[in-house]
């Protein structure tokens, strides 16, 4: 015997290292996927760089890549109300002009 290992073992070593990265090559492939639902919207954060992409992803499984993930937000129409309504978030916004007089401020308005 020349070297320190026999060919059986070659073969056991080499088929080893390959199954390991097999394994470790689809854990990562899975870990660059994520899911959005159907009323959300996603933007493609790395927390990596600390980047945010311009491109809007709709709902579905998108492949992002490892170090990557979704910054979700609702498709839903939000609204936010400031007024006397009992349906209201807030009460009406109240401030003063330079000149003391009081304005009272009743303001609703949507978001996506």
């Amino acid at each position: 015997m020349d070297g320190l290992l026999d060919e059986g073992s070659l073969k056991y070593i080499c088929y080893t290292m390959c199954c390991l990265l097999i394994i470790v090559g689809s854990i990562f492939l899975l870990l660059g996927y994520s899911v959005l639902e159907a009323t959300e919207y996603g933007l493609d954060y790395s927390w990596i760089s600390k980047n945010v992409e311009k491109k809007v992803y709709e709902n579905g499984l998108h492949f992002l890549g490892v170090g990557h993930s979704f910054i979700r937000f609702p498709k839903m129409v939000q609204t936010i109300e400031f007024s006397k309504e009992r349906s209201a978030n807030q009460g009406p916004v109240q401030s003063r002009t330079l000149d003391g007089l009081e304005v009272v401020l009743e303001i609703s308005f949507q978001y996506t």
